[in-house]
C-alpha cells in the first residue's frame, strides 16, 4: 500500500483511491520482539500451542495476545487478559514438572453505543485440533429489540470490567 498525501490518494494492490479523509491501517503482524525471539512464522503471528501458549516454535517461550495464532478467539483485551491468566498457571504448572489443564477460555466484547448504553458479543473456547475453537452453543450477541433496561445493564458490566481489568493491571 501507498498512500500520497498530496494527492489525497491510496494506492492498493486493487486500485487507487481518493478520499477526503482516509484511515491508513498498516499491515498487521506480531511485534518486532517476536521475530527476533524467532516465534514469529512466515505468516508475521506466532504459533502457540493452546493449552499452555507455548510457541510452536521456541520451546519455552509463551506468547499471547494479539501477537499469538488463537484461532477462533478473537484479538482483544479481554481475550488477552484471560489468556494472561491462563498461561500463568500453565507456567508454573510446567515449572511444578504438572502438565497443564485444557483451559476453557471467555471472550466479551463491549461496544457503548449511547451515554449509559451498550451491546456485546460473548465467546467461549477451548483447545482443539492444535488451536483455540468456538465451544458450540456458547455465547452470543446482545439482541436486536432488548428487554428492558438491557443496554443500561450492559454498559454496567463495561464499566465494571474495565474498571476491574485496569485494577488488575495496574494496581
Amino acid at each position: 500500500m501507498e498512500v500520497d498525501v498530496a494527492t489525497r490518494t491510496l494506492v492498493t494492490e486493487f486500485d487507487r483511491y481518493t478520499a477526503d479523509v482516509a484511515n491508513v491501517i498498516p499491515p498487521q503482524q506480531a511485534g518486532a520482539i517476536a521475530h527476533a525471539a524467532g516465534v514469529a512464522d512466515a505468516t508475521g503471528w506466532c504459533p502457540i500451542d493452546p493449552v499452555s501458549f507455548e510457541s510452536r516454535l521456541q520451546g519455552g517461550i509463551h506468547v499471547i495476545g494479539d501477537a499469538a495464532i488463537a484461532g477462533a478467539m478473537p484479538k482483544s483485551a479481554f481475550a488477552a487478559n484471560g489468556q494472561a491468566k491462563v498461561c500463568a498457571a500453565a507456567v508454573a504448572d510446567l515449572l511444578a514438572g504438572r502438565a497443564p489443564q485444557a483451559p476453557k477460555l471467555v471472550n466479551t466484547c463491549y461496544s457503548l453505543v449511547a451515554p449509559g448504553s451498550a451491546i456485546s458479543i460473548a465467546g467461549v473456547y477451548r483447545p482443539k485440533d492444535g488451536l483455540l475453537a468456538d465451544v458450540e452453543g456458547a455465547g452470543g450477541v446482545s439482541p436486536l429489540t432488548p428487554p428492558d433496561g438491557m443496554r443500561a445493564r450492559e454498559a454496567a458490566y463495561a464499566d465494571a470490567w474495565f474498571n476491574t481489568v485496569t485494577h488488575e493491571a495496574f494496581a
